[in-house]
């Protein structure tokens, strides 16, 4: 197979600009991990799968709309990298005002981080199975297992002030148990890796020496890429022994099998690769929808998708007929006019959501905000964490881990921000109410007997 320079020219394109962002992060040493992730994460949509048609011996009939989708994405993390050098001279920009090295930064309350984990915990062992019938609370139950990152974050980040090695490394090897959580309640992987992803990113952001973070961030990877095509080579198994409602013994024994032949990933194995190809290609989704759209066969969106995110705010407790739900719905379907088996669920993404709804000028446009917000956000939870300011990171934190969800739709994002914000704001007075009850208890004498 010849070499597709005009492929190659996107993928260098898209690589700078991520590699140039994550530089200037990198060098500024501000921030808690929120604009790597997203980095990452749009990476493994958007970058991975293209790069193995460069390889000689792959391809696959995706290959010219993957192409297309390149294009798109390489825009849109130019317009990214351009969105977060903006953010550094608006006013109030915070990473100018993060200051100290990690070790002198005050360590997180314990009493706070044990209140986050716990109501996680609960939230998304105990409550969430029985949440789904009830308008609105459901997504503010769904926080549950981002407070488990925040607190396993936060965990890390108190072990690594006080020089608790141990309790370091003990926190980050709960971290990498997450996605066999994810797999044995729910049988995804994506969830729990995306969580385990957010993690290690927040402890990237503050542990030293740097070198070290980069050799165990290449290990991660290709780890990670083990994990993945041997999860995805026995996907349907598995799941079928965890939707079909089996115990845990034997979803236990499912997951051992495949532990026990897993493959390590070798760049070679075409099948391999097809799996990778088959599951993180958002670009051919988005170069079909490119096709689909100058084809004529289906018009512009022009902004109805994002006043549905806009309007998705609002509960359903408050609007009982809301018409949007989360979740991408039936949309990659029309804007790309493939089909999907019943029951499929496809993310639209937010590259693809920005182009249907304004073309590639939404694209630049969209993203050139998107780099401005989660800068910001980024900024402020680092400032808010290295003062010890605790409740005020989660009130930053926990609404901004929303804008992660780069695979699915806006309506996720807006929904999941809103309730993130419900329940920091909740949980932020609950704290204080404790700490005034603390503090009004220490400070009342008791009289004693004359």
């Amino acid at each position: 197979m010849t070499l597709d320079r005009v492929l190659m020219q996107w993928v260098v394109i898209w690589f700078v600009a991520a590699a140039y962002v994550l530089f200037r992060q990198w060098k500024t040493d501000k921030g808690v991990g929120l604009l790597l992730t997203y980095v990452l994460t749009f990476g493994m949509l958007h970058w991975a799968a293209p790069v193995l048609y460069l390889l000689p011996w792959y391809d696959s009939s995706w290959h010219d709309l993957t192409r297309e989708g390149s294009r798109l994405a390489a825009y849109a993390m130019v317009a990214f990298a351009v969105g977060t050098e903006i953010e550094r001279w608006l006013p109030g920009h915070a990473h100018s005002q993060v200051h100290g090295s990690a070790l002198e930064r005050k360590a997180a309350s314990t009493r706070a981080v044990k209140i986050y984990l716990m109501t996680g915990v609960i939230l998304y062992v105990v409550i969430t199975p029985m949440a789904n019938a009830i308008p609105s609370v459901s997504a503010i139950v769904a926080t549950g297992s981002m407070l488990v990152v925040i607190a396993l974050g936060l965990k890390c980040w108190n072990a690594w002030r006080k020089r608790r090695s141990r309790l370091f490394w003990g926190c980050l090897m709960a971290t990498s148990l997450l996605p066999v959580v994810t797999v044995v309640m729910q049988g995804f992987l994506g969830y729990g890796f995306a969580a385990m992803l957010t993690v290690f990113a927040f402890v990237a952001s503050f542990y030293r020496p740097r070198w070290k973070v980069m050799v165990l961030g290449l290990a991660f990877a290709y780890l990670g890429l083990s994990v993945f095509v041997t999860y995805m080579r026995d996907r349907e198994e598995i799941r079928g022994v965890v939707w079909g409602g089996s115990g845990f013994d034997q979803r236990f024994s499912r997951i051992a099998d495949t532990v026990g032949s897993a493959e390590w990933f070798n760049i070679y194995d075409a099948g391999q690769l097809d799996r990778i190809d088959g599951r993180l290609n958002q670009n051919y989704l988005i170069g079909a929808s490119v096709k689909h759209l100058e084809g004529k066969f289906v018009e512009f969106a022009n902004g109805a998708t994002l006043l549905d995110a806009v309007l998705a705010i609002v509960p359903r407790a408050l609007w009982p007929d809301k018409p949007m739900t989360a979740g991408s719905g039936q949309l990659v379907a029309k804007f790309t006019g493939a089909t999907f088996a019943a029951g499929t669920s496809v993310g639209i993404g937010q590259l693809m959501e920005l182009y249907v709804n304004f073309g590639a000028w939404g694209v630049t446009i969209g993203f050139l905000v998107i780099g401005v917000v989660v800068m910001r956000i980024d900024g402020k939870a680092a400032r808010a964490l290295h003062r010890g300011d605790v409740r005020s990171f989660v009130l930053w934190y926990l609404p901004g881990l929303s804008l992660l969800q780069i695979g699915g739709s806006f309506v996720d994002v807006t929904s999941t921000a809103a309730a993130g914000v419900v329940m920091a704001a909740a949980l932020r007075h609950l704290m204080g109410h404790l700490k005034r009850r603390r503090e009004s208890s220490s400070a009342t004498v008791v009289p004693t007997a004359s």
